[in-house]
């Protein structure tokens, strides 16, 4: 339920808030909605001081699942535009889940997640999408909608707050701008953008409070 509930909240709204927007908005809502967690929450967790960053790192292996189900159900979706995105998502999530064999095995795809991601960065900031007040304001509303229901569900369910935060009231904005380019161009990764520029600011100040 942890898991589902901001897609069951997020998803929907974002397909019939999106056909009032101009078209780029639109796809990046829908895109930053159909998302998973952010890949680095466990590492945002453990370094803002949580004590569950073990329960982060299996919730979101819950939102990949989720938002996977999610994304292949949409034809227009292009395979090719989300291969960085994959990879990044693939090393990031079995550099979490065994840590015991990283430093050997996993090296080399850890690498290869992160050129992915990097790639996906480069294009972006090629591409300069174009970020206006509208784009702010859509992407701070489903920051707050998706971090709102992720929390309240936690806290009827008594499990640690942090944890669900970070893992399923995030969306990671590799993944989604991969996905908005594919579906609308360079313009609709403006919306996962800024939405990864709120929680970084956000991440940041509750690292740096912790030091």
């Amino acid at each position: 339920m942890l898991v589902v509930a901001p897609y069951a909240v997020s998803v929907p709204l974002a397909f019939a808030v999106a056909p009032g927007l101009d078209a780029a908005t639109g796809a990046g809502l829908v895109a930053l909605a159909l998302a998973p967690g952010a890949l680095l929450a466990s590492a945002v967790v453990g370094a803002a001081g949580g004590r569950r960053a073990d329960m982060a790192g299996a919730l979101l292996l819950g939102t990949v699942v989720v938002s996977f189900v999610l994304v292949v159900t949409r034809p227009e979706a292009s395979p090719l535009a989300l291969t960085a995105a994959q990879a990044f998502a693939v090393a990031s999530l079995l550099a979490g889940a065994l840590p015991t064999v990283r430093d050997r095995l996993l090296a080399p795809l850890r690498w290869a997640g992160y050129l992915g991601g990097a790639g996906v960065i480069r294009l972006v900031i090629a591409s300069a999408p174009r970020i206006h007040g509208g784009t702010i304001v859509v992407a701070l509303a489903a920051v707050v909608l998706t971090l709102g229901v992720a929390g309240a569900v936690a806290l009827m369910l008594r499990r640690d707050l942090s944890s669900a935060l970070a893992a399923v009231g995030t969306r990671d904005p590799i993944v989604a701008v991969a996905l908005a380019w594919s579906t609308a161009g360079s313009d609709a990764a403006a919306v996962p953008i800024v939405s990864a520029a709120i929680l970084g600011i956000v991440s940041g100040a509750l690292i740096i409070r912790r030091r």
